[in-house]
């Protein structure tokens, strides 16, 4: 096992002063291996623990100097995949595994949120999202393995795999939270996309097999009509905040937080509002991130130059940028009401996959949330691409619902 730090004695230390050890040690300047105690000790801190944003803020600063050499983030996001897998073995109940997560995402979150809006290159070099070469590696795990897939891999397949539930709550709004947080990086682009800009985690998001890019679209969309009510006691999760007061999620105002698609805008403005329910607002962001985004790529087409006199032939190449084919989009535009077996007369679903939803009660949901901006954004994607539900809005009676 690799090296841990020479910590107090956890028998006589208070539960804070251990956090505040170990969060230290994290952002400091030595690096433990992937297989060190160190990380089970740091991911197995009780969730009731709580540190001032102040604090935070200083302990994200050391982070962004250390990490290039500790690649403590890369690290951290190879646990939470190990401990979403985990919890998914486990059908989500509450466990070791699911209290590690929990640890891992927030962590995760909070220092990868300060790397993205301090971003000093295009390509976010700074997020340092791979294990050196002298890097020890584990033998289930591969050096060469891409850290971005296999995050966003695992926390897809934990949103569809495992029910939303009174035990699962509050994993399902962390990992939303965090797929906000990972595709934010498109804030910090031009306004046009182009064939150069690098986005890690939703790029990785897309290159997703459609079996799981139907079911993610799928699992958001009965977020956002069932709107499950959180439990009593996982209201929020809060190492990182002060005593009665709101998480450092809810805290921050950077330009990061405040742009549409508004992915954080329920974070800073929303929760006092006690209509909104926060994994709904939370999933329908998430889609509609995945479904608006452009991938601009280059493509290179030979042509042929007869301009002189010889008739010589000179071939040429010319650049072409185009958008690629978003999945998510796709699978939106492809989905069929669950109430009827329509058949696919467009041949737009792939191999027979296509998302069922319940049109009626999507109606009735965005009905309701009209006075959101995001309801809207969701009902006019819906009406423009989806041929089904533009045809099922027309033959409802009551078509003023939505006026």
């Amino acid at each position: 096992m690799g090296g841990v730090p020479s910590t107090p004695r956890f028998s006589d230390a208070r539960p804070q002063d251990t956090a505040e050890y170990l969060i230290a040690t994290f952002v400091g300047e030595k690096s433990f291996p992937l297989d060190s105690d160190f990380w089970q000790k740091l991911l197995e801190l009780p969730l009731s623990l709580r540190w001032p944003s102040h604090r935070v803020h200083q302990a994200c600063q050391v982070f962004a100097q250390n990490n290039c050499n500790t690649r403590h983030l890369a690290k951290i996001l190879i646990h939470l995949t190990q401990c979403l897998q985990e919890s998914i073995s486990s059908s989500g109940t509450q466990s070791t595994a699911y209290t590690k997560a929990i640890n891992a995402v927030y962590i995760s979150s909070v220092f990868l949120k300060y790397l993205i809006e301090n971003a000093q290159s295009d390509n976010f070099d700074e997020l340092h999202l791979s294990l050196a070469e002298s890097e020890p590696i584990p033998k289930e795990f591969m050096i060469d393995q891409n850290i971005k897939k296999l995050v966003m891999h695992s926390v897809l397949s934990f949103i569809v795999s495992v029910d939303v539930s009174p035990q699962t709550y509050l994993l399902h709004q962390e990992l939303l939270n965090f797929m906000l947080i990972a595709m934010s990086t498109q804030l910090l682009s031009g306004p046009s996309p182009g064939p150069k800009d690098v986005h890690p985690f939703i790029d990785a998001a897309m290159a997703e097999e459609s079996s799981l890019v139907n079911s993610v679209v799928h699992r958001l969309l009965l977020n956002y009509i069932m709107r499950p009510r959180i439990p009593l006691n996982s209201a929020s999760y809060s190492i990182f905040s002060e005593m009665n007061q709101p998480g450092v999620l809810q805290r921050v105002g950077s330009a990061a937080a405040t742009f549409v698609l508004l992915p954080f805008n329920y974070l800073v403005s929303s929760s006092g509002e006690s209509s909104r329910n926060q994994l709904a607002d939370c999933s329908l962001l998430v889609l509609l991130v995945l479904i608006h985004y452009r991938k601009c790529v280059e493509s290179d087409e030979s042509v042929t130059d007869r301009s002189d006199d010889s008739a010589a032939s000179d071939s040429l190449s010319k650049s072409n940028t185009h958008f690629s084919d978003n999945p998510y989009c796709k699978a939106l535009e492809n989905a069929r009401d669950i109430e009827f077996g329509h058949v696919d007369i467009e041949g737009n679903a792939h191999n027979g996959l296509v998302v069922k939803l319940p049109f009626a009660a999507l109606f009735d949901t965005l009905g309701l949330c009209l006075a959101d901006e995001t309801a809207v954004l969701l009902l006019y994607s819906l009406v423009e691409g989806n041929s089904g539900f533009l045809e099922y809005v027309l033959v409802r009676t009551d078509l003023d619902t939505l006026v």
